[in-house]
């Protein structure tokens, strides 16, 4: 990871349409929206959350599938993220699938360490994202939806997602 590199908008933008060329585009929420919070979230760990523990921090959100390839390089870069930033922000995970098990399988395999929901019509609804994946969703402590970015992205980007949840309202 990169801090000092400028983004890479113009090459985000060319995956994005061609990771997601078959998807709908993604609605592009401004900072003035704020998410509206499932009522709890049942986490794969089995442990169950609820607004209050989603409030008042950052989260990136991230919408993905284990069958999906750009989801699979999009979550490595995520991971990398967390493991060389200590102060990223909470990451939640709302995959696609049914299956708790094969999705516990999978984090296993790629060694994912972030939170992990299968309630992704909840989710879907709360951060007013169509059905593209990946999808990443930066929300401040505010609650407020920064850019909605669809298609796999690159660290650096990832990176700029999160410096906005972390510190978009930190003051």
């Amino acid at each position: 990871m990169t801090p000092n590199r400028s983004p890479a908008i113009a090459r985000r933008k060319l995956l994005a349409l061609a990771s997601a060329s078959a998807l709908p585009t993604v609605v592009t929420a401004s900072a003035a929206t704020t998410i509206q919070w499932p009522e709890q979230t049942r986490l794969l760990d089995g442990s169950v959350q609820s607004p209050k523990d989603w409030q008042g921090k950052p989260l990136l959100l991230v919408f993905w599938a284990t069958y999906c390839p750009f989801c699979q390089r999009h979550n490595a870069n995520l991971q990398q993220l967390l493991n060389e930033w200590p102060e990223a922000p909470r990451v939640l995970g709302v995959a696609q699938d049914k299956e708790a098990a094969k999705v516990q399988q999978y984090m296993s395999r790629h060694g994912y360490r972030f939170d992990v929901t299968l309630d992704y019509a909840a989710w879907q609804t709360a951060a007013s994202v169509r059905k593209a994946i990946p999808t990443t969703v930066p929300i401040d402590r505010q609650g407020r939806i920064g850019q909605v970015v669809p298609g796999e992205m690159f660290p650096e980007d990832l990176l700029q997602l999160a410096r906005w949840a972390k510190g978009a309202a930190a003051g």
